[in-house]
C-alpha cells in the first residue's frame, strides 16, 4: 500500500470502479481519488489493490493525478488485466436471463466433455507404456529372484 497504487472497489455502491491511493490515513483507511471517482476517504477492506502504480507523490492533486493516469494509459492496462476481465464476466453473467444461463451451462458441459475426451486420448498412450514398463519390471524382479 503506497501513494499511487491503483485499486478497485470490491464492495458497495462504487463496486468495480477504479481509483488511486493518494494518501494513507492509518492502517485501515486511505485517501483515494480517480478520474471518474470522487476524492474521498475509503476503508482498505473495500478496496482491492492491483499491480499497477501511478507515478505520483503523496497527497497529489486531482489534476496531477489525471495527467499521470493519462500519460501512463492506465485505462488500457486495466482493461487488459485479468481482474477487469473477471469483473466484466461477472457483470455479463449477472445480466443473463434464464435461457441464457441454461445455454452457458450446456456449452460449459460440452466443452468439458470435449476436453476430457482429448485428455483421455492423449494420455491413453502414456498409460499403455506405463503398464508395459510395470510388466517388464515385474518380470525382471522374478528373474532376479531365481
Amino acid at each position: 500500500m503506497e501513494a499511487g497504487r491503483v485499486c478497485f472497489v470490491n464492495y458497495g455502491p462504487d463496486y468495480g470502479k477504479l481509483c488511486v491511493i493518494v494518501d494513507i490515513i492509518d492502517r485501515k483507511k486511505v485517501f483515494v481519488d480517480g478520474t471518474d471517482f470522487p476524492r474521498v476517504v475509503y476503508p482498505l477492506r473495500r478496496l482491492t489493490l492491483t499491480k499497477f502504480k501511478v507515478p505520483i507523490l503523496r497527497g497529489a492533486r486531482t489534476s496531477t493525478l489525471t495527467k499521470a493516469v493519462a500519460k501512463m494509459e492506465l485505462q488500457k492496462k486495466w482493461e487488459a488485466s485479468s481482474a477487469y476481465k473477471k469483473l466484466a464476466t461477472a457483470k455479463t453473467r449477472s445480466n443473463l436471463n434464464d435461457f441464457e444461463r441454461f445455454s452457458v451451462m450446456v456449452h460449459r458441459k460440452r466443452r468439458a466433455y470435449a476436453v476430457r475426451k482429448l485428455v483421455s486420448v492423449a494420455t491413453k498412450g502414456v498409460k499403455v507404456v506405463k503398464k508395459a514398463a510395470a510388466k517388464v519390471a515385474k518380470t525382471a524382479a522374478k528373474v532376479a529372484k531365481k
